[in-house]
């Protein structure tokens, strides 16, 4: 089966456009039995839309440097959120054409078979002067838009998985003391990658 490739739909710098591709992603995620655990992102979603809407609306109505300027913020914050969320889109629907098309985005074909992404890279385990913090960063592999970062407590093979779109994550609420194993995944049309090497820290 063709695995297909999120097309975001937010290169258009027409903010009606971006507002509508927001609506329209708000609407068809909710209650989506696809996408269980992007539900707690709508509300987020949906107060970044009316933001748009408002200082757009102000702009075309009032005009001026302070409505151009919060225009431009609420334009550009919502299409980060939209971006990220098609991370995640990407990831969970592994490439398929009708999964991702119920989330409101459009597809992209590819054009070549896609390999299996290799492992992340340089995992790297950082302590912090904070206490029961560690700080977890690795090197993003390429094309990959979501990644499985794991952890689990030295010696234990109960493995807790977070999903991110970014090629970090900062870990809190850890034990002081305690010896943290971490390994990640990268997600990209492609497939899922081999497990990264373990790597390890004592959390202060």
């Amino acid at each position: 089966m063709a695995k297909y490739t999120v097309k975001t739909g937010t290169n258009a710098k027409d903010a009606a456009a971006v507002l509508e591709k927001g609506r329209t992603v708000a609407a068809m995620l909710l209650g989506n039995p696809g996408y269980p655990m992007l539900q707690t992102q709508l509300p987020a979603l949906n107060v970044l839309c009316d933001a748009l809407e408002t200082t757009n609306n102000a702009m075309l109505f009032n005009g001026g440097k302070l409505s151009r300027e919060a225009k431009h913020l609420a334009f550009e914050a919502l299409r980060d959120a939209l971006k990220e969320i098609s991370g995640f889109v990407q990831g969970i629907s592994k490439g398929d054409k009708a999964l991702i098309l119920s989330a409101g985005f459009d597809v992209v074909k590819p054009r070549t078979k896609l390999q299996t992404p290799e492992s992340p890279k340089d995992l790297k385990v950082q302590r912090t002067v904070e206490r029961g913090i560690l700080k977890v960063k690795w090197t993003r592999v390429s094309c990959s838009k979501l990644s499985y970062l794991e952890m689990a407590e030295k010696g234990s093979d109960a493995w807790q998985r977070i999903h991110t779109t970014r090629n970090s994550h900062v870990m809190t609420n850890l034990q002081t003391g305690t010896e943290y194993c971490f390994r990640v995944q990268a997600v990209t049309t492609g497939g899922i990658s081999p497990m990264s090497e373990v790597v390890s820290n004592i959390a202060a």
